[in-house]
């Protein structure tokens, strides 16, 4: 009773001083760099504090707004005696600047009891072509290159012509960022067949000696064909120069490509990373994209007349001409070797069937690798080989067909294989044949005054097994729950302990990327979830319950982290994730 009269007491005078509380009215402006360049992204921030009845935003004429994104909080605290009551509203805005020149973004200001606070103003200093001061000729050009950007932005694979080799000149796409740039480099770069191998290598060119470290952001996606990556294990820099100027480069990943033949395109989205510049104590981070991919292909010749040939130029050869299955030798082993250049994929191999053989399925193995001729190597089939029958027989390959720019269309050559089989298991040999049936007679019948009797066992009986069987049965059926609840109480156990392992991870994250690749990361071990490098429309047809608010989560720390904005509320965010990974609603 005396705990409910004193929290009565308490709560009555917190009422009694609530109009005494302090209310004070701030608003300002910051960005996260007061120097960028043209078409640029940057951040910056509105930050409101107090009781405030209306906000009016700044003036952001010059700039496109990429992106805008509201946080509020309230708080309330005693300090000397006072109490202080703190009402906090934060705009966040991606803004890219449209052209050079000295730009003045602000005041703002908020409006408090027919009182007006107003902030202070933030200088932005544009650099590239085009200035502030420009003629009618000059604001036209400007005005024709905001509406191509404007297009640009709307298409998610922005596709450009892009260089033909790593000595090209810079194109347009890389001069937007010339000194930090991503080479996409396409090997063979045109006139493509369908079915065709093909490459496409990423190449990261910096400044000489400028950068500390790289992240990746997005990795490519690729449609319509079967891809194989090959990744640096470290980044190997050399220096070459473009256009009068010096640059270090070095390759960041290569990707296979084959086409599955029923498309007249290869389609990749962009590669987006985050290059680290400066020293340790002194480093801010560029974000850079590379194009996106878009391959023209043209059908195979005649491929109508070849409906499974694949694109290459191969031999087939084979280790033995001849077998011979006998008592030593029960299992034979044939090897082919398809050796040469183009789609080993769909290369294949196979036996005809002899009621004779037994022939298993092959052991297929692969060593193929990107060398100035394409994609070559050498792709290989052992097949086991059992009799079945003793004879001879003869050994039919079915080859496939294949189409090279030198040569057309080919089939090639593989002799037949003799098959010699003197000795086999006589079960497998006579397993075709019907077992004869043999019936026999009584020589004499018993008398008729013989009593019979029922000499079975007592383990045959039915009355035994059946009482013998309930009790095990149920001992069965008991241990089989036990261990389902046992189990049970492990997963949950061993559930719980992932998800407060990936809820402090990200309650401990630095920033928004290390937040976003841990929140991956608890998805992917808790839930099975894996959203990277995956698209939306097939996230959503394969996962459900909160797919929707994941994705939206996850594209709101994409945008923030992206544009840069380092005041960014990421203690919100990080109660966010915790509250996404509440198992209710998620299935795997």
């Amino acid at each position: 009773m005396k705990i409910f009269n004193i929290n009565k007491l308490f709560f009555a005078g917190f009422l009694l001083l609530l109009p005494f509380f302090v209310f004070s009215q701030t608003i300002s402006l910051s960005t996260d760099s007061e120097i960028v360049q043209t078409d640029a992204l940057f951040g910056f921030v509105l930050t409101a504090e107090g009781s405030f009845d209306s906000i009016e935003e700044p003036d952001f004429s010059g700039f496109t707004v990429e992106n805008r994104s509201q946080s509020q909080s309230n708080s309330i605290s005693i300090i000397n005696g006072k109490f202080e009551k703190k009402s906090s509203i934060t705009y966040s805005y991606a803004l890219r600047a449209e052209k050079a020149g000295v730009f003045e973004i602000g005041p703002a200001s908020i409006k408090a009891k027919g009182k007006t606070i107003k902030s202070n103003k933030v200088t932005i200093t544009v650099t590239g072509q085009g200035s502030s001061g420009s003629n009618g000729n000059a604001s036209g050009n400007a005005n024709a290159n905001q509406n191509v950007q404007t297009e640009e932005q709307n298409n998610e694979n922005y596709y450009e012509k892009r260089a033909s080799s790593l000595m090209s000149p810079l194109s347009d796409w890389e001069k937007k960022t010339p000194d930090y740039f991503i080479r996409t480099i396409i090997n063979p770069a045109n006139d493509l067949y369908a079915g065709e191998p093909l490459s496409v290598s990423y190449y990261l060119f910096v400044k000489p000696n400028s950068i500390s470290d790289v992240n990746f952001y997005k990795l490519p996606v690729f449609d319509n064909c079967w891809k194989d990556e090959k990744a640096e294990t470290r980044l190997n820099f050399k220096r070459l120069s473009i256009d009068g100027k010096l640059y270090d480069y070095a390759p960041i990943k290569t990707y296979i490509l084959i086409p599955d033949g029923t498309t007249d395109m290869v389609e990749g989205t962009q590669m987006i990373m985050d290059v680290i510049i400066g020293s340790f104590f002194s480093t801010r981070k560029v974000t850079i994209s590379s194009v996106g991919v878009q391959v023209p292909l043209k059908p195979m010749p005649e491929k109508e007349n070849h409906k499974n040939g694949v694109f290459g130029d191969f031999k087939v050869l084979t280790d033995k001409k001849s077998l011979t299955i006998d008592k030593d030798n029960m299992l034979e082993t044939l090897t082919f070797s398809i050796k040469g250049c183009g789609n080993f994929q769909d290369a294949e191999i196979g036996l005809e069937k002899d009621p004779m053989l037994k022939i298993f399925s092959p052991e297929i193995t692969s060593s193929v690798s990107v060398t100035p001729k394409g994609y070559c190597g050498t792709k290989t089939y052992k097949f086991m080989v059992k009799g079945l029958r003793r004879g001879e027989t003869t050994l039919k390959v079915r080859p496939f067909e294949f189409f090279s720019r030198d040569n057309g269309w080919q089939k090639p050559e593989i002799a037949e294989i003799k098959v010699s089989v003197k000795e086999v298991q006589g079960v497998e040999e006579d397993e075709n044949k019907t077992a004869e049936a043999h019936s026999f007679e009584l020589l004499k019948e018993l008398p008729a005054n013989v009593k019979k009797y029922e000499i079975s066992p007592l383990t045959e009986k039915t009355w035994f097994r059946v009482a013998v069987t309930i009790p095990f049965m149920m001992i069965l059926i008991s241990f089989i729950i036990r261990l389902a609840k046992n189990l049970r109480m492990r997963r949950i156990g061993s559930q719980s302990a992932k998800t407060e392992k990936w809820k402090d991870k990200i309650r401990n994250s630095k920033d928004c990327t290390e937040l976003l690749n841990n929140f991956y990361g608890a998805l992917e071990e808790i839930y099975g979830i894996r959203l990277k490098g995956e698209r939306i429309n097939a996230l959503k047809q394969k996962y459900e319950g909160k797919i929707d608010e994941i994705t939206g989560f996850v594209r709101k720390i994409e945008q923030i982290s992206y544009s840069g904005m380092s005041n960014a509320d990421v203690a919100g965010l990080k109660n966010e994730a915790v509250k996404l990974l509440d198992p209710r609603g998620l299935k795997k």
